[in-house]
């Protein structure tokens, strides 16, 4: 039978689903990140059976919930997460339950899959998702009327009901076919399940490292190219693409000097060297808070006052249950000026997180406003193709570019590599906390 998540993965890959079938996925433990989304997803859970039961059940005269039914016709199969049987009018609702604070595109191929199998046994009249409301202020208590909303989505799965009827029928043929198909394969070697079945033998400079490659992969790939020094000169790519590809042919660096030197140029002493770590639980754990939101818990800060001058480093690092903002924005205003720039990796969320820190602390926002006047973005160099190297591997990330540049500095030296590994771990002692909290209580 057909799995509504064998569908999904289907969806990903046909390779997918087919390595699935033939015990060919790769077995790997959940990495502490991915288990903790997965508690998170939990807790939202059991809150929207609480919303459903508390908020929702009652609009209806007479009804009974059924929670997380399974069906099957022994070809598919599904388990739904509720559904509503009116009594009065004998008929069905269903509600799929989603972390996200929005409807996707892949939650109406999950649910249009859900009610072709239902509708052969049931009476369903609308289809509902459940998802967190983005807009939702925490107050120091959960008021979950008004942390989730109710979107219907009926005729959005309707629109796709041809669609997936299709694409259930294929689904249905790959795990048949003694050997998969090249075509199979998926386009993300970095995540793939099943790389020995998507990827064998990937060259060491494959076409996926190509900067915002998307659907041309898939078309290389179809003519038989899957490292960038086979791509033909002709091959439709952007100046930014292409540049990446001289790299890797060339075997050396592009770099445009004028470019970095105007770059650098409005940059003005003191120089400071922002950072910030933060983590965003689904479900807000400070007053003013709203669902996803980052809670900046740390920030570094390294200072060269004039050039030549040895680095200052400052930080400030809040594990206590409360909320961090206000202390962690007195102490960063303690040691940045008023003038010099300040230089971040990705300014966009460092410009983010000093608006939200000026949201909670707004006493300060005059002072954070200014911060983001002065943020000078070091990505950008990269980013904007200035400096390219083949073993960036097309990515502009510090812990891609770091360790080319300054070879002595390597992530894998430290004890937290990245920063899922910080948010994950911030998340489970404040979980530890609320749980001896909880165990301590009479």
């Amino acid at each position: 039978m057909l799995s509504k998540s064998d569908f999904l993965l289907f969806l990903e890959a046909p390779m997918h689903l087919w390595a699935k079938t033939h015990n060919q996925l790769q077995q790997k433990p959940l990495s502490p990140y991915e288990q903790h989304l997965m508690l998170q997803g939990q807790e939202v859970e059991a809150l929207a059976r609480e919303y459903i039961e508390t908020n929702l059940l009652p609009n209806y005269s007479d009804a009974q919930l059924l929670w997380q039914p399974t069906y099957h016709d022994n070809q598919f199969e599904i388990r739904a997460d509720a559904l509503i049987w009116d009594k009065t009018g004998d008929y069905y609702d269903l509600y799929e339950i989603k972390s996200s604070t929005a409807v996707r595109t892949d939650h109406e191929y999950d649910l249009t899959f859900q009610l072709l199998l239902l509708e052969s046994f049931l009476n369903i009249c609308h289809v509902f998702i459940v998802h967190i409301n983005k807009d939702y202020q925490y107050s120091g208590e959960i008021d979950i009327g008004q942390f989730f909303s109710v979107e219907e989505v009926s005729e959005k799965i309707e629109k796709r009901r041809e669609n997936v009827l299709a694409l259930r029928q294929a689904a249905m043929q790959v795990p048949l076919v003694p050997l998969p198909k090249p075509s199979f394969a998926c386009t993300k070697p970095q995540s793939c399940p099943c790389p020995n079945l998507c990827h064998p033998n990937l060259p060491e400079n494959p076409i996926y490292n190509i900067p915002y490659i998307g659907k041309k992969a898939r078309t290389l790939r179809e003519m038989g190219i899957t490292d960038i020094n086979a791509i033909p000169v002709d091959f439709p790519l952007n100046d930014k693409q292409q540049r990446h590809v001289q790299a890797v042919k060339e075997a050396k660096p592009l770099i445009d000097k004028d470019s970095i030197r105007d770059a650098l140029a409005i940059l003005e002493y003191p120089l400071y060297f922002l950072d910030y770590e933060t983590f965003n639980p689904a479900i807000p754990l400070f007053p003013g808070y709203r669902p996803y939101e980052h809670i900046v818990f740390q920030y570094s800060l390294h200072v060269i006052r004039e050039p030549g001058s040895d680095p200052q480093h400052f930080e400030c690092l809040i594990t206590d249950k409360i909320d961090p903002a206000p202390m962690i924005v007195r102490d960063l205003l303690d040691h940045l000026g008023d003038s010099g720039s300040i230089i971040v990796w990705n300014q966009s969320f460092e410009a983010h997180r000093n608006q939200d820190l000026a949201g909670h602390c707004e006493s300060f926002s005059p002072q954070l406003d200014r911060i983001n006047d002065r943020l000078f973005d070091l990505m950008k160099i990269f980013k904007d193709g200035h400096y390219i190297h083949p073993d960036f591997h097309g990515s502009a990330s510090l812990k891609a570019v770091l360790p080319v540049l300054c070879p002595e500095y390597r992530y894998e030296n430290l004890q937290i590599t990245n920063g899922e590994e910080t948010m994950t771990m911030v998340a489970i002692f404040h979980h530890l906390q609320k749980t001896i909290r909880r165990s301590n209580e009479p």
